[in-house]
């Protein structure tokens, strides 16, 4: 058994990687439930209903470009503004990936005389939190091609799924990022899965897809331009 320490975390929100001014975060997922509870019964009984959660992070305030607070105060009142992945062990391909489309509920700036100035975001996601892999470390590429390794998740799966694509860096001449989540039943021969839109700078998307999802899963990228580089990071949730 491998545990993880804290220190090991890191929070992508939108087109920005925020592990640098994040010292904490906090992932719930909830399930609601509908009480079908009888006279006859001995117990309460329920029944599983909607998803819902919350991501929540706690960091330095510093009022910079890039900054926790420059990306919340552009997001403040949109729906579905945040568009959040946490990943407790890093950027590994196959490291566990939180997902999740929020909404900014709280936003809290505290100071102390003693202390750095610190802050709170509490987000309410849409649709819940889902919980995946990483399929693309958060790294530079220059070229078309796809990840090495593919994750196994051991089975196929029925209910469809949710990715996240983070570009936090693009450069060049009119260049051009199209992402793809592919899926394999024997790990050798992939199809597409889920394409997100073409990127031609730093942003942030989020797609799903219903259905079967094979065993295996990687990602796969084209990428066109003069002198090109995007910076990103996905990840892949089953549902």
């Amino acid at each position: 058994m491998a545990f993880v320490h804290s220190k090991q975390g890191r929070v992508l929100v939108n087109d920005k990687h925020l592990s640098g001014r994040i010292n904490g975060w906090t992932v719930a997922g909830e399930r609601n439930l509908g009480e079908t509870t009888t006279l006859l019964d001995d117990g309460a009984r329920f029944i599983p209903g909607l998803r819902a959660g919350s991501i929540n992070v706690t960091g330095l305030f510093d009022g910079e470009d890039g900054d926790i607070d420059e990306t919340i105060q552009a997001t403040d009142g949109a729906l579905d503004g945040l568009l959040t992945t946490v990943l407790p062990d890093g950027f590994t391909i196959g490291k566990p990936a939180f997902i999740a489309t929020s909404n900014l509920s709280s936003y809290t700036v505290e100071s102390s005389v003693s202390d750095t100035v610190s802050l709170t975001v509490e987000t309410t996601p849409n649709d819940g939190v889902d919980h995946g892999r990483v399929v693309h470390a958060h790294t530079a590429e220059t070229a078309t091609g796809n990840t090495a390794t593919s994750v196994d998740n051991g089975a196929s799966s029925l209910n469809g799924g949710v990715a996240s694509l983070h570009v936090t860096a693009a450069s060049g001449t009119t260049p051009s990022l199209t992402v793809k989540v592919q899926h394999s039943v024997d790990g050798n021969t992939f199809v597409d899965l889920i394409t997100f839109s073409a990127a031609t700078a730093a942003g942030s998307q989020r797609r799903t897809v219903a259905g079967t999802v094979n065993r295996y899963v990687r990602e796969t990228h084209t990428i066109s331009g003069t002198t090109p580089s995007f910076t990103y990071a996905a990840a892949f949730a089953r549902r």
